[in-house]
């Protein structure tokens, strides 16, 4: 298992140890369990903002005899930080393959990895008879949306995304869908895009949903009206038009409340077509989970997405969802919520008064809702991520052991 990064709290690798199925764990800055204490208590003292990413980065329920970590990988992001960082992945991924290029296979004979994290390393391991398996965490086309988006909206973003660096990418992604024995997508729309990349073969995709994992739940006291949006408040996110719904109920008199926890650039904040937005800014676990407990409705207005965490966190909750099909989630029209056109302020605004209006359909989706929260568990998720490497390497099914949060 190779991927960069703590996404989601290596839960692949724990649920491949459960099964008796992993090697190792490939990773850039990361420490077993039982050093954490120490590098806690350490932080603690002389470093105390360096809680949260110790927290994030403790490798839980992988024995540390099967984690390989290393910090190169981040020392080159720090020294790569003038590229755009699709041109800067690569080389980052390049930090974690000549180590393992040089250590090899090791009897190893399937390779998991995330969005090409491994770089050669997939391509050595490929020649030497090894099945890669690559999630897909993103729709591969999420850097063609943002152009379009920022495009659309001039001024509410400052980075940029020349052509070069999208043709960079899609060559990147395409590499990946050839050398690839097995996509893992997230969602539908992950695989419906993939399908437009050069050498794609449809029967190599499995859907696997990621999932609620480790979800913070509090008791749920929805305040009527009060609509929650979690995430990075950007073009790629939707805030534009999450934005235009919000001045649209406001016209209407309706008392609705828009409330963006997550970051949110001090151009967007002050941009005058968000005035009708509340914004939290960054919020941390606990404030995180407060927040979903007051909310009566989520919304998640997404153009380009894996399938968003956000979503499944919102159904943990208990709450009906307004989303796009772009976010790629698993809520379905009418039952756990309202799938909504892309790119339309209207049709959100009225997906939301809908909800919020009609609080017997409010209550229907909030069932519908922990109900499809329990099939999307983690460890449900975990079995069927198993089933699929179980079924590549030949064996037969076995009981999935709960693995270790």
């Amino acid at each position: 298992m190779i991927q960069q990064g703590a996404r989601r709290n290596f839960v692949y690798a724990r649920h491949l140890e459960a099964a008796n199925l992993l090697h190792s764990l490939v990773t850039d800055a990361a420490w077993p369990e039982g050093d954490a204490g120490s590098l806690a208590q350490f932080a603690a003292r002389f470093a105390p903002r360096l809680r949260g990413a110790i927290a994030r980065r403790t490798v839980r329920g992988v024995p540390s005899a099967r984690l390989h970590a290393s910090v190169l990988p981040n020392l080159v992001s720090t020294s790569m930080s003038f590229l755009h960082a699709e041109r800067a992945y690569p080389l980052i991924d390049e930090a974690l393959a000549w180590p393992n290029r040089l250590r090899g296979l090791e009897g190893a004979d399937i390779v998991v990895n995330y969005h090409g994290n491994g770089g050669s390393f997939l391509a050595f391991a490929k020649r030497r008879g090894a099945r890669i398996v690559s999630d897909f965490v993103v729709t591969p086309k999420y850097l063609e949306i943002e152009h379009e988006e920022r495009s659309r909206w001039p001024g509410w973003e400052s980075d940029s995304t020349s052509p070069s660096v999208i043709e960079f990418y899609r060559k990147r992604m395409s590499r990946l869908v050839a050398i690839s024995d097995l996509y893992l997508c997230p969602s539908r729309a992950v695989a419906r895009d993939l399908g437009d990349l050069p050498g794609f073969d449809p029967a190599r995709v499995r859907l696997v949903p990621y999932g609620a994992s480790g979800v913070l739940l509090r008791e749920a006291r929805p305040e009527p009206g009060r609509v929650l949006f979690a995430g990075a408040a950007g073009l790629r996110k939707g805030i534009p038009y999450l934005a235009e719904a919000a001045r649209i109920l406001n016209q209407r008199g309706m008392n609705i409340a828009l409330i963006v926890a997550g970051r949110v650039s001090p151009i967007v904040r002050a941009r005058p077509e968000t005035q009708d937005l509340v914004f939290l800014g960054a919020l941390d676990r606990e404030r995180m989970a407060e927040e979903f407990a007051r909310t009566d409705v989520f919304c998640l207005p997404s153009l380009a997405e894996g399938s968003a965490t956000s979503i499944y966190e919102a159904l943990a909750n208990g709450l009906p969802v307004v989303t796009t099909e772009s976010s790629g989630s698993v809520v379905q029209d009418g039952v756990e919520g309202l799938i909504v056109p892309e790119r339309d302020g209207t049709a959100i605004a009225d997906g939301i008064a809908r909800i919020v209006t009609d609080r017997r359909l409010r209550a229907a989706m909030s069932a519908a809702a922990l109900a499809t929260a329990q099939r999307y568990s983690d460890e449900a998720c975990g079995r069927a991520f198993v089933a699929v490497i179980r079924k590549l390497a030949g064996l037969s099914d076995v009981r999935l052991a709960e693995p270790k949060a």
